[in-house]
């Protein structure tokens, strides 16, 4: 089975998405106390607990994203299943976080961290709706996808 370039893109920033979210975390973690007294959590009193209520989402986000990653590589139809899942869940935390650091005016004065903060928002809102309009678009294409897996 031919896969088509769209998914066999999508199916590599699914993978590379996931493995951003885990390197994150990785890092806030190794250091939570410079976390606790950074510049967002000068800037805003909730922004340490509100950064500490998205490990879990952003946990199922990339473990759907891995699921949809390997799915459409193989051409199951469980790649495409969870593919718009982890679409879908990129999309509202990459929302709902822009619209926290808009509402506590944590992007502005713009600086690396902000930028940094800002990019991940577009990332996650802008790829997870190109994986979902990709993946809806070759939902009938090939018979591979189908098939039960």
């Amino acid at each position: 089975m031919q896969r088509p370039a769209g998914l066999t893109a999508t199916a590599a920033l699914l993978l590379l998405t996931a493995i951003g979210i885990l390197l994150f975390w990785v890092v806030f973690f190794a250091d939570l106390d410079a976390q606790r007294v950074s510049t967002f959590a000068s800037r805003s009193e909730a922004w340490f607990a509100w950064e500490l209520s998205f490990p879990l989402a952003d946990g199922w986000v990339a473990l759907t994203a891995i699921a949809g990653a390997i799915g459409l590589w193989r051409g199951r139809p469980a790649g495409l299943l969870f593919g718009l899942v982890s679409g879908g869940g990129m999309v509202f935390l990459g929302l709902i976080d822009a619209l926290f650091f808009l509402q506590n005016g944590l992007y502005l004065p713009m600086n690396g961290e902000a930028a940094t903060e800002l990019l991940i928002h577009l990332w996650a809102t802008g790829f997870g709706l190109f994986a979902i309009a990709t993946i809806w678009r070759h939902r009938k294409g090939d018979a591979s996808y189908r098939e039960a897996s």
